[in-house]
């Protein structure tokens, strides 16, 4: 459905004589406004010859303006001749000439028409970028009536791509921008109800879309009508008032005005029966789907044969019209040969042109040269820059190997010491609870000895300096961000960092793993690290 705004520059249409042919500024906005006149009525061929007259014209005297308006129309034409791929080459072109021109409007313009032929073709996230452009464009030129246009073509293309949130606001915009005109402010509304049916505020859509059915039905605005209707109809059907959404598509397959719309409703039609079990009423609507399809491709085709008859008769009138302008040079120059018509000046000139001939083939073979000479220079280089990249990979995926090596056997000593604490503290406590044990003064005060010198922190001294020379600077870097960090929580710290499990640290440190986890959650509060945030992922980026 064409819900998008076309922005097109159309001045006052004035009378043109078919054998006037402009030799001014002036007279080629005249045949312009005119062609574009005729191109309304759907005399695309007569529309395009003018039009393109008025190129050629306009090209060869660098008029930017007249040339702009012709070749962003030639594209027009095509486009409502449906030939996508026609229209967009000559946009494009008027694109560049745009570009170069100071008024900025015309960039606005071609952009629009360019986001609209995506949005034809259903490439969404292309129509998105060149809609945003123009509405970029119009906002930095203070152009608010052009702005509010495009808002709401980018609210439309947002709704298709699902970005409900985005497309609001651009909706929102448009509602204060387009309140003077009318007929853009009712394709936002219907923007506006199709944006909160996608975020099933169906109440708030159904609003909207009750007060705009008779502004529409008393424009005979029939294709918009049919997209609202369409609307209603899928909320129904999400309220579960089946009866309600099947009488509203069937509404809609009597409006559809174009077969493409048509389309759409029948695959509306074919899934409203199947979720009733009216099978057999499905199975004929996706019938009638196939049908329409089939009826698109003929109608395609036979616009593609139309097509291509206008474009051999364009192309045999750029023929004869350069035809026309080559005969008028073999004219003069055989008029200025006549009237110079001096042998000795002719063979002159022949023997300049051969000279000139040698020297600029000996030139080419030399540039030839040159040119092959770098392009073997540039081959080497970048084959050597391949060697020495590979060679860095592998020497850093070597070193990287190497650390996770060291940090495997730093991890292994540690689940060792651990383990080897645990079997300690066992023997220990089953050595304590032995009766003639625990009535020793003597014994049980050496055996807490033990236990004190099992929590020393001599041997974890060794450990971190081994861990340091594996992972270089990392302690340094971690309490240089965070100086308030206690020597207790940077050991922790590397213990996260080797990857170790709640468990795994917990045995390490003799305390729970709850409590590992309590700790865990301490550190990254005195962190500042945000919800969401892992500790391991913050500590691996140091």
């Amino acid at each position: 459905m064409r819900l998008f705004i076309k922005i097109i520059s159309i001045s006052l249409l004035f009378t043109f004589s078919s054998k006037t042919f402009g030799q001014s500024q002036k007279e080629c906005e005249v045949i312009i406004d005119s062609a574009i006149q005729k191109m309304f009525r759907k005399e695309h061929t007569k529309s395009l010859e003018m039009l393109i007259r008025v190129k050629t014209v306009s090209e060869q005297k660098k008029w930017d303006k007249a040339n702009f308006r012709a070749t962003n129309n030639i594209g027009l034409n095509y486009y409502l001749m449906t030939d996508f791929g026609e229209a967009l080459k000559y946009y494009l072109e008027a694109y560049d000439i745009a570009a170069n021109m100071p008024d900025k409007k015309h960039i606005m313009t071609v952009v629009n028409n360019i986001a609209i032929l995506y949005f034809q073709e259903k490439n969404n996230k292309k129509a998105y970028e060149y809609f945003l452009k123009a509405y970029q464009t119009a906002k930095e030129n203070n152009r608010n009536d052009k702005a509010g246009a495009y808002a709401v073509n980018l609210g439309l293309v947002l709704n298709k791509l699902n970005k409900t949130n985005e497309a609001y606001q651009y909706i929102q915009e448009a509602e204060v921008l387009t309140k003077d005109d009318p007929k853009v402010n009712i394709m936002n509304k219907m923007a506006l109800a199709e944006n909160l049916y996608l975020k099933k505020k169906y109440k708030e859509s159904e609003t909207i879309i009750d007060h705009l059915i008779p502004k529409l039905e008393a424009d005979n605005q029939t294709e918009n009508l049919v997209f609202i209707l369409l609307i209603k109809a899928q909320i129904n059907e999400k309220k579960g008032d089946y009866n309600l959404a099947k009488s509203l598509a069937l509404q809609t397959r009597r409006l559809s005005p174009n077969i493409n719309n048509r389309e759409e409703v029948y695959n509306y039609l074919s899934k409203i029966n199947a979720a009733t079990k009216n099978y057999d009423e499905s199975l004929k609507y996706k019938d009638s789907v196939i049908v329409t399809n089939d009826s698109i491709s003929k109608i395609n085709n036979s616009a593609l044969f139309n097509n291509g008859k206008i474009k051999f008769e364009m192309q045999n009138y750029q023929f004869e019209l350069k035809e026309s302008h080559q005969r008028l040079k073999d004219e003069r120059k055989i008029f200025y040969i006549i009237i110079g018509s001096a042998l000795i000046i002719i063979l002159l000139i022949l023997l300049f042109l051969y000279n000139n001939s040698i020297k600029y083939k000996q030139q080419k073979q030399i540039t030839q040269l040159e040119f092959e000479k770098k392009q073997s220079d540039n081959l080497i280089l970048t084959q050597q820059l391949k060697e020495q990249e590979t060679l860095s990979l592998l020497e850093k995926e070597r070193l990287k190997n190497e650390i996770e090596q060291q940090n495997r056997q730093l991890t292994s000593q540690a689940l060792t010491i651990s383990s080897r604490n645990e079997v300690v503290e066992e023997i220990i406590e089953a050595i304590v609870n032995q009766p003639e044990i625990s009535n020793n003064p003597n014994l049980v005060k050496s055996i807490k000895d033990l236990k004190i010198q099992l929590k020393s922190n001599n041997q974890w001294d060794s450990f971190f300096k081994h861990f340091e020379g594996v992972n270089q600077n990392f302690i340094t870097t971690l309490k240089e961000r965070h100086p308030d960090l206690s020597s207790s929580e940077v050991r922790f710290i590397c213990y996260v960092y080797m990857n170790l499990s709640h468990k795994e640290i917990a045995s390490i440190l003799n305390i729970s793993p709850e409590s590992c986890r309590k700790r865990k959650e301490r550190i990254s509060k005195k962190l500042n690290l945000t919800e969401g945030i892992n500790l391991f992922d913050y500590i691996s980026a140091i």
